[in-house]
């Protein structure tokens, strides 16, 4: 099956940054290796020495970016020698290098083959690393098919594996791997997501060749998302580093080329994909030689150089022609077949350890019954004594849950009157401290009364401040009851449906005289025919109390305005006054304390029992209502009240059949 060009790009795209090693060796010295390689090779024995086979994969892993024929060469060596001496470890570590250099080279069907021998022997001898190394590659496969979703779960198979063997280096490139196949499939973010994870490890680890691979597919990824300048700052990352890789270097150059053609900079991108078709050459790596002359023909053609731009076309068929063949979907199929004889090999041996732990467990169980016939004698001689000690233990243990339950009703009670204690010095705080002086003035005016010095006009005067005074001690020694009484009985509900603005009638006209002392206008918009479900007493005594309330603190020729608001579930009353506004700290305060550390006097120096605002939010918890406040110093108060609306009856409807 020959692809067309822009689906090869795009396939070139995918593949160019996925690949990566799989030992710690990657970056090591390989002129050092090849003294050593050669200094090996003259003794006699060589091909049994250990050493050798790591020396030569060694070498596999140094070639493996810049010279990948060399690469597999090496791989190969390693593994005949390692047949040689019948060493699984090392074949599997061979094979590993083996897969990878095929794939570098773009030779997928032979790296799909040695990953799925390479899982075969991981399994036979237990290597996790050889596991991981194998999912890897078979996640890098189905990758270079676009199947991003099958391969995100193999490559989520080799970082578990990873992780377990706590492999930082592996870890780090199964990221980046993963970062991958989420830019190829469209999921910028996620994408960034992984490879910001393995850029930050990869400084950590100071690995230059990964943190290269990063960059590139970070300006990749950015390339896919239009964003061309952010996709050059990163690609030239690349090139400023002082570690300096030719299959990176090649992949950087064209990726500049492309952002430079996105930007219609065509001689730029001539430049830049020239130098990466002269690297690709040079590595022998034809998913870049595509790439570059991908660039470079339309380029060519953008600048109406046709001859160039057709022969770049021309050897860009070739190339393309040459990678891919009809047997890439059979190769699939293939390795899912090897694949699952490698599982059913790995079943096989699960069920041999399985057997051998039954016979384990089967002689466990026979010791254990000739252990359990002796303890049964020991437990008959010695069940007599336990007996009695057991009789006499079930005694204690209920004496003992005897006197842990009068120690919870001893300490229940005592809560009980702790509780009373602290309502009963509430009480008397409030008594002593906003009582007092109401009193004080009443006395006062009936004094005046019987001394008989008070003419016609300052005599009504006084019966009108003694009125007011009365009315004052009266609802502040009724609310005081009532929160006494909710103190020690708690509170209940008896709830009716009622309209709120009718109740607000009621207590205006009850409290009109004392708004009208001090000149102060209440406005009550009672267009309001919406119900509610609540205690009518309970309505009452919030109402009486938030009116009450703003008319003791708002100054004298000042307003208050009595509105209604409902939403889908609630029916709300606003009673907004001019006054004094409540400061932050007392804010702070509203509802959690009563008396006098809470009470404050008047505009005319009005006192208050400090209870009002706790029997409010007392009850209209106890309704299911929900009480908003809004204050500013200087700008008056708003206090709002929600009660939930009544469920009105459904009206018959009348229909003509």
């Amino acid at each position: 099956m020959i692809l067309r060009p822009p689906n090869l790009l795009k396939l070139y795209l995918v593949l160019l940054l996925c690949i990566c090693g799989f030992t710690v060796f990657a970056q090591h010295d390989t002129i050092v290796s090849l003294k050593k390689w050669h200094s090996i090779q003259q003794k006699a024995n060589y091909r049994s020495d250990t050493a050798a086979i790591t020396t030569l994969n060694e070498l596999s892993e140094g070639y493996r970016y810049n010279n990948t024929n060399r690469s597999l060469y090496f791989a190969k060596q390693a593994f005949e020698l390692a047949a040689f001496q019948k060493n699984q470890l090392a074949q599997a570590t061979s094979i590993l290098n083996i897969s990878t250099a095929y794939y570098v080279m773009g030779s997928y069907s032979l790296s799909l083959d040695a990953a799925s021998r390479l899982m075969q022997i991981s399994n036979t001898i237990n290597y996790k690393p050889g596991e991981a190394g194998s999912y890897q590659i078979i996640g890098l496969i189905f990758l270079a098919q676009n199947n991003y979703t099958e391969a995100i779960k193999q490559f989520g198979k080799a970082l578990d594996r990873f992780t377990e063997l706590n492999d930082q280096r592996k870890i780090v490139k199964i990221l980046f791997n993963l970062g991958v196949c989420y830019d190829e499939g469209k999921q910028p973010y996620v994408a960034f997501s992984y490879l910001n994870r393995a850029l930050k490890m990869s400084l950590a680890l100071k690995d230059e060749h990964i943190v290269s691979m990063c960059y590139n597919r970070m300006g990749e990824t950015y390339f896919h998302l239009k964003d061309y300048q952010q996709a050059l700052i990163n690609y030239e990352k690349v090139l400023s580093q002082q570690y300096q890789d030719n299959w990176e270097q090649t992949f950087a150059y064209s990726g500049i080329a492309q952002s430079y053609y996105a930007l219609a900079d065509y001689k730029q991108a001539v430049s830049y994909a020239g130098k990466s078709l002269k690297l690709a050459d040079e590595t022998n790596s034809r998913w870049d030689a595509v790439r570059a002359l991908k660039i470079l023909s339309d380029s060519y053609a953008a600048l109406s150089d046709y001859p160039n731009a057709y022969n770049y076309q021309a050897m860009l068929k070739k190339y393309s022609d040459s990678l891919l063949n009809s047997d890439r979907d059979n190769e699939i199929n293939y390795l899912h077949l090897k694949q699952q004889q490698a599982d059913n090999a790995r079943l096989q041996k699960e069920v041999e350890l399985n057997k051998q732990k039954l016979d384990v467990n089967n002689i466990i169980i026979i010791a254990a019954g000739i252990l359990a016939i002796f303890g049964i004698v020991v437990v008959v001689v010695i069940g007599k004594n336990n007996m009695h000690k057991t009789l006499m233990n079930k005694q204690l243990q209920k004496k003992s849950l005897d006197i842990e339950l009068q120690n919870e009703e001893i300490s229940r009670q005592k809560e009980a009157l702790d509780e009373l204690n602290h309502t009963k010095d509430q009480l008397f705080s409030v008594i002593s401290h906003d009582l007092r002086s109401p009193f004080a003035s009443v006395l006062q005016t009936l004094e005046l009364i019987r001394a008989g010095e008070l003419g016609a006009d300052e005599k009504e005067l006084v019966l009108e401040s003694f009125y007011q005074q009365v009315t004052l001690v009266s609802i502040m020694v009724n609310n005081l009851l009532i929160w006494a009484n909710s103190q020690q009985k708690g509170i209940f509900a008896e709830r009716s449906n009622l309209n709120v603005a009718d109740v607000a009638n009621e207590i205006i006209s009850v409290s009109s005289y004392l708004a009208k002392n001090k000149h102060i206008s209440i406005i009550h918009s009672n267009h309001n025919d919406n119900p509610v479900i609540a205690d009518i007493n309970h309505v009452k005594i919030i109402v009486q109390n938030l009116i009450g309330n703003a008319i003791k603190f708002t100054p004298e020729g000042g307003t208050i305005e009595v509105s209604y608001s409902n939403d889908e579930h609630y029916q709300c009353i606003h009673v907004k006054d001019s006054g004094i506004g409540i400061p932050q700290e007392k804010m702070d305060q509203l509802f959690k304390i009563v008396g006098k550390q809470i009470s404050g006097y008047g505009t005319n120096k009005e006192a208050g029992a400090g209870i009002g605002l706790a029997l409010i939010k007392q009850f209209v918890d106890v309704n299911e209502g929900k009480i908003i406040i809004k204050s500013e110093p200087g700008n008056g108060t708003e206090f709002i009240v929600c009660l939930k609306k009544a469920e009105l009856p459904h009206q018959a409807t009348e229909v003509m059949v």
